[in-house]
């Protein structure tokens, strides 16, 4: 943790949290529509209608124009600002827990990634391989550079490895157990994915734990469905729980292996 505050550096670091969080509403509704992120520019969704500079400047465009479109006067999402505003406030986040060296870059990298993967889930129950599977690679390529510098890897590149095979294979051996057990998909071949690039960023270790933690915190909000009087059928997507899950083991590590080992002690 810094022990200073230089404000130029934190006022540059949610600028850009906020133009990043402004690309991934981009990444967000384009992706599950196998969508160019990069052409065409940025447009309404409503009406299509391009949008000049000064409509596209995070949150404030959006509260000055009271979310509706200059153009069409149709209502923008509030969900605009409040990825922009996440996404600035996890840089700051991880700054702030992190520090400001090599590993930051990194951290921020698959923080923002886990940002998008969470909301395309909940909106579309889809964890686009575009995201996923770069991811592993990327995480396998910044945790191979332990090889030249300790500067940005977050694990060792062997135990980065070990992750994507085990964190990938675990989830869909489980999932082929309960489809031949129960005849029906019991976890979409995302969430394999997703964990196997958890484990390329952060290690087999802590890919155990951040599924630990997923199911968890998946296992009580699915109980309060139940007793909230949901079907047992209610479809809950598991991606926010395993990004959740990573987010945790990211920046705090050490307290959860801490927990975990004070409840594994008899």
């Amino acid at each position: 943790m810094p022990t200073t505050l230089e404000p130029l550096a934190w006022t540059l670091l949610a600028v850009i949290g906020l133009l990043v969080g402004s690309f991934l509403n981009v990444v967000i509704h384009r992706l599950p529509r196998h969508e160019s992120i990069v052409f065409p520019g940025s447009h309404c969704p409503l009406c299509g209608h391009e949008l000049r500079p000064w409509d596209n400047i995070p949150v404030l465009s959006w509260l000055s124009l009271r979310g509706r479109c200059r153009y069409c006067q149709g209502a923008i999402s509030g969900r605009y600002p409040l990825v922009e505003i996440v996404a600035a406030l996890l840089a700051i986040l991880a700054a702030w827990v992190i520090g400001w060296h090599g590993q930051l870059l990194p951290a921020l990298i698959l923080l923002w990634a886990l940002l998008a993967l969470t909301l395309i889930d909940l909106e579309t129950y889809l964890l686009p391989d575009r995201i996923t599977k770069s991811g592993m690679v990327l995480g396998l390529l910044i945790n191979a550079s332990a090889f030249l510098t300790q500067d940005f890897a977050l694990t060792r590149p062997l135990d980065a490895l070990l992750g994507l095979v085990l964190g990938y294979g675990l989830l869909r051996g489980l999932a082929e157990i309960y489809l031949r057990l129960s005849g029906r998909e019991g976890m979409g071949h995302g969430d394999f994915k997703l964990l196997g690039m958890i484990g390329a960023w952060l290690g087999w270790q802590d890919m155990f734990l951040a599924l630990f933690l997923a199911a968890l915190s998946g296992g009580l909000v699915a109980i309060v469905f139940l007793a909230s009087g949901k079907g047992r059928d209610y479809a809950i997507p598991f991606g926010p729980y395993l990004a959740l899950g990573a987010a945790t083991m990211l920046l705090w590590p050490q307290v959860v292996i801490e927990q975990f080992l004070h409840l594994a002690a008899p």
